[in-house]
């Protein structure tokens, strides 16, 4: 994973601290399924710096045991519950850092999972440990429905979704078609168009210059953000035709 400057790497060092603990739990291990930004990019299928760390639970039957088995981990690592939800397993993390840099990690594990998901047993050659997760196309579709449910359920927006989705439709990444129609209840057209709509309407150059700044490797070209809107909707527009 990329570092795009030199304080990140603290940052980084405690997310990696995290993975290993939970992927060295056989509990955590077993029931966890790895997903999102972090995954993606320690898989090399994104090439941006990732801030968090988020799970698929299946099973959502043992989430009292699993907070507890964390409550130990986070202790262990020194890292301070500076808010979590008390309903679902989602955490944020304070660690000790300079003034002016990152000191928040978020945890967070979805226990609102689509039975059209995919899995499987893969090896993070950066952190040399396997996980239990997300197929690619899994992987594809699920970040296809967060571009647009970040906004449906608090209305905000992340400009990282956007570029993800660039990323993978470009490296010409397959999608689990089904897991996206479990998950909007529309056709998978049907959901494309309204996706393409909604980036449309309410995504602007600047907001993805903005959010993705701080992800990216210095060298990357402004413009490369400024024209990624256009080349994305060219690019759903594309995947929409061939539904035709």
């Amino acid at each position: 994973m990329i570092i795009p400057k030199p304080s990140d790497a603290k940052h980084k060092t405690q997310m990696y601290r995290l993975l290993r603990e939970i992927l060295q739990n056989s509990i955590l291990a077993n029931k966890l399924v790895f997903k999102g930004g972090t995954y993606a990019a320690l898989r090399g299928v994104l090439d941006r710096f990732s801030v968090d760390l988020d799970f698929d639970l299946p099973n959502s039957s043992n989430i009292s045991e699993l907070r507890i088995i964390f409550y130990d981990i986070f202790k262990n690592l020194n890292l301070e519950v500076k808010d979590e939800s008390k309903n679902h397993l989602q955490f944020f993390l304070k660690y000790e850092a300079s003034e002016f840099e990152r000191n928040t990690l978020k945890l967070e594990i979805n226990d609102q999972v689509s039975k059209a998901n995919k899995y499987e047993k893969y090896f993070l050659p950066e952190i040399a440990m396997y996980c239990n997760a997300h197929t690619l196309d899994t992987m594809f579709a699920c970040k296809l429905i967060a571009a647009k449910a970040r906004f449906d359920k608090n209305g905000k927006i992340a400009g990282r979704d956007f570029y993800d989705l660039h990323k993978f439709f470009n490296d010409g990444l397959s999608i689990n078609k089904e897991v996206v129609e479990d998950l909007s209840n529309l056709t998978y057209k049907n959901y494309l168009i309204s996706l393409a709509q909604f980036i449309e309407k309410e995504v602007s150059s600047k907001l993805l210059l903005e959010d993705l700044n701080p992800l990216l490797d210095t060298k990357k070209p402004k413009h490369y953000l400024k024209g990624l809107k256009k080349e994305l909707l060219l690019m759903i527009s594309d995947e929409i035709k061939r539904l035709d």
